[in-house]
Formats: structure tokens, C-alpha cells, sequence
């Protein structure tokens, strides 16, 4: 072959090499601004909420918008070159908790005003049912299924609560439950058919003069049924509704 063919011949794969390169990048970089653009949405509900502009289910309505935009492998990406740290457990069969914090273009934490957490579940593992003040939260499922149960806090009593169920279904990946004060603010997950994680948004202390989070365990379960379907599930520490809520409830 003349060495000037094999030559350019050379040039031209060269050439092509990094044009697809150049593609790769760009397109991480266009995968990457996805993510960082999601963020930064989350950061806008979050502080407007904070704020008093929007009320709790109309967060929740953003934050579900968000999940249907954002790819699961995108965001695993992100976290993936986030600090992500142990956090522990609580009871006995509650899931392993790892705190997320995001960085910027430059390596350094995204300053949120929402934190962020992943939840590992094994198969014996369950968030048991229980109540919330002061806060919202979302849990998009990242890996595996759950069987989610929510209910409606329609009215508080000296030691317990007054609540109807609004939801019973499966989650897959992608798919996310929210609760806040006005709806679905009793929740309970359980993982089906193995291993299962959830991603974490919270966002705490939306009450001048409160503490930033106030979370009770429910039996709703062995509840008095009341009229209208409303359930009055007495209020129990958690170390008793890990023993009772497992994965086989």
C-alpha cells in the first residue's frame, strides 16, 4: 500500500476516534446537565415551599413531575460521584440508610435546603407504618418493588391517631410516593420479591417554633374501625412496631 494512503487512511481513523469521543462526552455532558437541572428543580420546590408559596400537595405535584423527567441510570450516575455516607439503622428490621450529598461542576456540596438519603431494604426489611409533622418527604424507587400503604391523618387523640387509607399498590422503578401534612402523610413500605432501595428527598423544619421533624409509629392494623372507614390507630414506639410490622404484615 502507498505510505500516503496508509497514512491518511491512519489520519481518518484517528479523526473518527474523536469525533466519537467528542460525541461521548457531550452526550455525559448533556446527561449530566439532565440531573443537574432536576436539582436544581427539587432545590426551587424545596425553597418555595420553605417559603409558604406553594402549600404541601403542591410540592408533592412538582416533585412527581420530576420523577417522570429524570432516568434512573442518569441519577445513579450522579450519585455515583456524590459523597454518600453511612447513616445506620434504627430498629431491628428498618433498612440501611445512606445520606447523599451531591457536588457541584467543581467537586464541592450543592448547598440544599432538602436533604437527600437512599434506603437499602433486604427482603425482611420494612419502613413500618407511622405519622409526620413539620416536614415532606419523597421516595422514588431506585431499585426493586415495594408495596406502599398510605392513609390520610384526618384527626389526632391522646394516643393515637384518626386515619383512612387513600392508597395499597406496588412501586417499580421510577415510580414515587409523597407525603406532606394535607395528604397520604401516614406511610408504610414494604420490598416485594427481594432486595429493593428508595432515594430520598426531605425536606424538614417548615414550622416557625417547631421542631424540625416529629415522627410517631401507628398500628394501624389492630386500629378501631370507626365510620367512614376511618381507622383509630393507637400511637406505639418503634422498637414494638419493628416487632410487629414485618415484611410478612
Amino acid at each position: 500500500m502507498d505510505p500516503l494512503t496508509r497514512r491518511d487512511g491512519l489520519a481518518t481513523i484517528l479523526s473518527s476516534f474523536a469525533v466519537y469521543a467528542l460525541v461521548g462526552e457531550a452526550r455525559a455532558a448533556s446527561k449530566r446537565g439532565n440531573v443537574a437541572r432536576w436539582i436544581d428543580e427539587q432545590q426551587a420546590l424545596a425553597s418555595s415551599l420553605a417559603a409558604g408559596r406553594i402549600n404541601g400537595p403542591s410540592w408533592s405535584a412538582g416533585v412527581e413531575r420530576l420523577a417522570a423527567q429524570v432516568e434512573l441510570e442518569e441519577l445513579w450516575a450522579e450519585i455515583a460521584r456524590a459523597r454518600v455516607a453511612p447513616a445506620g439503622k434504627g430498629s431491628a428490621n428498618d433498612p440501611s440508610k445512606r445520606h447523599v450529598r451531591f457536588l457541584d461542576e467543581q467537586g464541592a456540596p450543592h448547598k440544599l435546603s432538602y436533604g437527600v438519603a437512599l434506603f437499602d431494604f433486604a427482603p425482611d426489611n420494612v419502613i413500618t407504618p407511622h405519622g409526620h409533622r413539620h416536614m415532606v418527604s419523597a421516595h422514588m424507587v431506585v431499585k426493586g418493588a415495594f408495596r406502599i400503604r398510605n392513609f390520610d391523618r384526618v384527626g389526632d387523640e391522646p394516643g393515637a391517631m384518626l386515619l383512612r387509607p387513600t392508597r395499597d399498590y406496588v412501586a417499580k422503578a421510577g415510580e414515587v410516593s409523597t407525603m406532606c401534612s394535607e395528604r397520604d402523610n401516614i406511610h408504610w413500605f414494604v420490598p416485594q420479591g427481594g432486595p429493593a432501595t428508595t432515594f430520598d428527598v426531605v425536606v424538614s423544619g417548615l414550622d416557625a417554633g417547631a421542631p424540625d421533624y416529629d415522627i410517631k409509629a401507628v398500628d394501624p392494623v389492630r386500629g378501631e374501625r370507626l365510620t367512614g372507614g376511618v381507622i383509630r390507630a393507637p400511637i406505639i414506639d418503634f422498637d414494638e412496631s419493628s416487632r410487629f410490622y414485618t415484611a410478612a404484615v
